[in-house]
Formats: structure tokens, sequence, C-alpha cells
């Protein structure tokens, strides 16, 4: 995933996965010693080639976009570590 190289550089981004690879996902972000990274987890649909489906998928998905985008924060500084002083 370029994903967890541009976040080792300090960069943070967020990562679009469907449901069904959400745990082989965060299993590679733990093999690559990435402490955390925002994942919007989006149900996992069966392919459609249907563009109005298509549409409503993405309308769907983007709150969890939006609120990994603006409001993801990692664990470490929700739990009041790592918080300047």
């Amino acid at each position: 995933m370029d994903q967890l190289n541009i976040e080792k550089r300090g960069i943070p981004t967020v990562t679009i996965v469907r449901s069904a690879f959400e745990e082989l996902t965060r299993a590679l972000i733990k093999e690559q010693e990435v402490p955390e990274m925002a994942l919007a987890v989006i149900e996992h649909y069966n392919p459609s080639h249907d563009w109005g489906e298509i549409r409503k998928q993405v309308d769907e998905a983007f709150p969890a976009i939006l609120k990994a985008t603006t409001q993801w924060q990692p664990e470490k500084v929700l739990r009041g570590i790592g918080k300047s002083e």
C-alpha cells in the first residue's frame, strides 16, 4: 500500500477500504510497523457496472470518508498521550 510509505514519512492519509478487506488492511498496517492510520471502511458491495448503483455506493460511503478526513485522530492523542504541553 503506497499510503503506508506516505504515512512513514509523516504525511497523514485516509485509506478507503471495503469492509471485506479491513482485516487484511489492518494486518498490513501492523506488519509495516505504522502505529495508526485513518481508515474509511465502507460496506462491501457486489461489483456493479450500473452507474446508478455506483453513484448510490459513493453517496453512502461519503460520510465515512469525510469523517476520516476531517475528524480522525490517533488513539494515543485521544487518550491524552502525545499532546503537547
